[in-house]
Protein backbone atom coordinates (compact mmCIF):
# COMPACT_ATOMS: atom_id res chain seq x y z
CA UNK A 1 0.00 0.00 0.00
CA UNK A 2 1.25 3.50 -0.78
CA UNK A 3 2.78 5.44 2.09
CA UNK A 4 1.54 8.93 2.91
CA UNK A 5 5.15 10.20 2.96
CA UNK A 6 8.47 9.35 1.31
CA UNK A 7 11.96 8.90 2.68
CA UNK A 8 12.75 12.31 1.13
CA UNK A 9 9.91 13.91 3.17
CA UNK A 10 11.27 12.41 6.38
CA UNK A 11 14.88 13.34 5.52
CA UNK A 12 13.79 16.95 4.99
CA UNK A 13 11.87 17.09 8.29
CA UNK A 14 14.78 15.56 10.22
CA UNK A 15 17.48 17.52 8.31
CA UNK A 16 19.18 14.21 7.63
CA UNK A 17 20.51 12.23 4.67
CA UNK A 18 19.65 8.54 4.41
CA UNK A 19 21.87 5.98 2.66
CA UNK A 20 20.38 3.81 -0.10
CA UNK A 21 19.76 0.83 2.24
CA UNK A 22 18.23 3.20 4.82
CA UNK A 23 15.90 4.65 2.17
CA UNK A 24 14.41 1.18 1.58
CA UNK A 25 14.06 0.64 5.32
CA UNK A 26 12.53 4.10 5.92
CA UNK A 27 10.09 3.52 3.04
CA UNK A 28 8.95 0.28 4.67
CA UNK A 29 8.52 2.02 8.05
CA UNK A 30 6.52 4.82 6.38
CA UNK A 31 4.29 2.20 4.72
CA UNK A 32 3.74 0.58 8.14
CA UNK A 33 2.93 3.96 9.72
CA UNK A 34 0.52 4.75 6.87
CA UNK A 35 -1.18 1.38 7.29
CA UNK A 36 -1.57 2.12 11.02
CA UNK A 37 -3.12 5.50 10.19
CA UNK A 38 -5.47 3.97 7.57
CA UNK A 39 -6.57 0.85 9.44
CA UNK A 40 -6.33 1.68 13.14
CA UNK A 41 -6.88 5.43 13.23
CA UNK A 42 -9.03 6.50 10.25
CA UNK A 43 -10.65 3.16 9.44
CA UNK A 44 -10.64 3.71 5.68
CA UNK A 45 -8.40 4.29 2.71
CA UNK A 46 -8.23 8.01 1.95
CA UNK A 47 -5.13 7.77 -0.29
CA UNK A 48 -4.41 6.71 -2.97
CA UNK A 49 -7.51 7.01 -5.12
CA UNK A 50 -9.41 3.79 -5.77
CA UNK A 51 -12.53 2.69 -7.60
CA UNK A 52 -15.06 0.47 -5.84
CA UNK A 53 -18.34 -1.23 -6.70
CA UNK A 54 -20.96 -2.14 -4.10
CA UNK A 55 -24.63 -3.10 -3.95
CA UNK A 56 -27.14 -1.56 -1.53
CA UNK A 57 -30.83 -0.97 -0.92
CA UNK A 58 -31.77 2.73 -0.93
CA UNK A 59 -33.29 4.09 2.25
CA UNK A 60 -35.78 6.84 1.41
CA UNK A 61 -34.17 6.80 -2.06
CA UNK A 62 -30.74 7.60 -0.64
CA UNK A 63 -27.56 5.52 -0.71
CA UNK A 64 -24.59 6.67 1.39
CA UNK A 65 -21.23 6.15 -0.32
CA UNK A 66 -18.97 4.12 2.00
CA UNK A 67 -15.69 5.96 1.33
CA UNK A 68 -14.60 9.58 1.12
CA UNK A 69 -13.68 11.89 -0.44
CA UNK A 70 -15.85 11.03 -3.44
CA UNK A 71 -14.15 11.92 -6.72
CA UNK A 72 -16.89 10.73 -9.04
CA UNK A 73 -19.68 8.24 -9.58
CA UNK A 74 -19.22 6.13 -12.71
CA UNK A 75 -22.49 4.21 -12.73
CA UNK A 76 -25.63 3.38 -10.78
CA UNK A 77 -27.76 0.48 -11.98
CA UNK A 78 -30.71 -1.59 -10.79
CA UNK A 79 -29.90 -4.94 -12.33
CA UNK A 80 -28.81 -3.95 -15.84
CA UNK A 81 -30.96 -0.79 -16.00
CA UNK A 82 -29.19 2.56 -15.47
CA UNK A 83 -30.64 4.60 -12.61
CA UNK A 84 -30.84 8.39 -12.50
CA UNK A 85 -28.95 9.77 -9.51
CA UNK A 86 -27.63 12.91 -7.91
CA UNK A 87 -24.51 12.83 -5.71
CA UNK A 88 -24.41 15.28 -2.83
CA UNK A 89 -22.07 15.27 0.18
CA UNK A 90 -21.15 11.59 -0.14
CA UNK A 91 -24.75 10.41 -0.59
CA UNK A 92 -26.56 9.37 -3.76
CA UNK A 93 -30.16 10.39 -4.26
CA UNK A 94 -31.62 7.75 -6.63
CA UNK A 95 -34.87 7.45 -8.60
CA UNK A 96 -35.67 3.94 -7.36
CA UNK A 97 -36.42 1.88 -4.27
CA UNK A 98 -34.82 -1.18 -5.91
CA UNK A 99 -31.44 -2.58 -4.95
CA UNK A 100 -28.71 -0.63 -6.81
CA UNK A 101 -25.12 -1.35 -7.81
CA UNK A 102 -22.85 1.68 -7.59
CA UNK A 103 -19.36 2.15 -9.03
CA UNK A 104 -17.48 5.20 -7.79
CA UNK A 105 -13.98 6.62 -7.31
CA UNK A 106 -12.82 7.98 -3.96
CA UNK A 107 -9.65 9.13 -2.24
CA UNK A 108 -7.11 11.92 -2.56
CA UNK A 109 -4.88 12.06 -5.66
CA UNK A 110 -1.96 13.09 -3.41
CA UNK A 111 -1.53 12.35 0.26
CA UNK A 112 -2.91 15.13 2.50
CA UNK A 113 -0.14 17.12 4.19
CA UNK A 114 -1.55 16.29 7.63
CA UNK A 115 -1.31 12.54 7.03
CA UNK A 116 2.15 12.94 5.48
CA UNK A 117 3.25 14.76 8.63
CA UNK A 118 1.75 12.12 10.97
CA UNK A 119 3.46 9.28 9.07
CA UNK A 120 6.79 11.10 9.50
CA UNK A 121 6.09 11.68 13.22
CA UNK A 122 5.34 7.99 13.76
CA UNK A 123 8.51 6.85 12.00
CA UNK A 124 10.69 9.41 13.73
CA UNK A 125 9.39 8.11 17.10
CA UNK A 126 10.60 4.64 16.16
CA UNK A 127 13.98 5.56 14.66
CA UNK A 128 16.24 5.61 17.74
CA UNK A 129 15.13 2.23 19.13
CA UNK A 130 15.08 0.74 15.62
CA UNK A 131 18.54 2.10 14.72
CA UNK A 132 19.87 0.66 17.99
CA UNK A 133 18.30 -2.67 16.92
CA UNK A 134 16.05 -2.67 19.99
CA UNK A 135 12.80 -3.27 18.12
CA UNK A 136 9.84 -1.04 17.43
CA UNK A 137 8.29 -1.19 20.89
CA UNK A 138 10.67 -1.51 23.81
CA UNK A 139 8.91 0.08 26.75
CA UNK A 140 9.81 3.72 26.41
CA UNK A 141 13.19 5.38 25.93
CA UNK A 142 13.96 7.57 28.95
CA UNK A 143 17.54 8.73 28.27
CA UNK A 144 20.59 8.35 26.05
CA UNK A 145 24.14 9.18 27.19
CA UNK A 146 27.03 9.58 24.75
CA UNK A 147 30.08 9.15 27.05
CA UNK A 148 30.41 5.47 27.94
CA UNK A 149 27.41 4.94 25.68
CA UNK A 150 24.27 4.17 27.64
CA UNK A 151 20.61 3.86 26.73
CA UNK A 152 18.06 3.77 29.55
CA UNK A 153 14.44 2.70 29.34
CA UNK A 154 11.43 3.20 31.56
CA UNK A 155 8.17 1.29 31.49
CA UNK A 156 6.15 3.15 28.91
CA UNK A 157 3.22 0.80 29.22
CA UNK A 158 0.82 0.49 26.31
CA UNK A 159 1.72 3.93 24.91
CA UNK A 160 4.96 2.76 23.26
CA UNK A 161 5.90 1.80 19.74
CA UNK A 162 4.45 3.27 16.58
CA UNK A 163 1.25 4.89 17.80
CA UNK A 164 -0.33 8.23 18.60
CA UNK A 165 -1.97 9.66 21.69
CA UNK A 166 -5.74 9.33 22.06
CA UNK A 167 -6.16 13.09 21.47
CA UNK A 168 -4.22 12.90 18.21
CA UNK A 169 -6.10 9.80 17.08
CA UNK A 170 -9.45 11.49 17.70
CA UNK A 171 -8.35 14.60 15.82
CA UNK A 172 -7.27 12.58 12.77
CA UNK A 173 -10.46 10.50 12.86
CA UNK A 174 -12.62 13.62 12.95
CA UNK A 175 -10.80 15.04 9.95
CA UNK A 176 -10.61 12.00 7.66
CA UNK A 177 -13.03 9.28 8.75
CA UNK A 178 -16.30 8.56 7.00
CA UNK A 179 -19.26 7.80 9.25
CA UNK A 180 -22.39 6.21 7.84
CA UNK A 181 -25.52 5.95 9.94
CA UNK A 182 -27.97 3.25 8.87
CA UNK A 183 -31.58 3.56 9.91
CA UNK A 184 -34.04 0.71 9.68
CA UNK A 185 -33.77 -2.57 7.82
CA UNK A 186 -35.55 -4.00 4.87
Amino acid sequence: MDAFATHADLAKKLNRTFSEPEKLWITELLEDASTYLREDVIGSQVFPQATATFTAWPSLREVPLPAQPVIGVMSVTAGTTPVQYEERDGTLRVDTDEKVTVTFTYGYATAPEGLKRWACVLVSQALIPAELKLGLSVGGLSSIALDDFKVAFADGGDQTGIQLSERNIESIRNQYRTTIHVGGTR
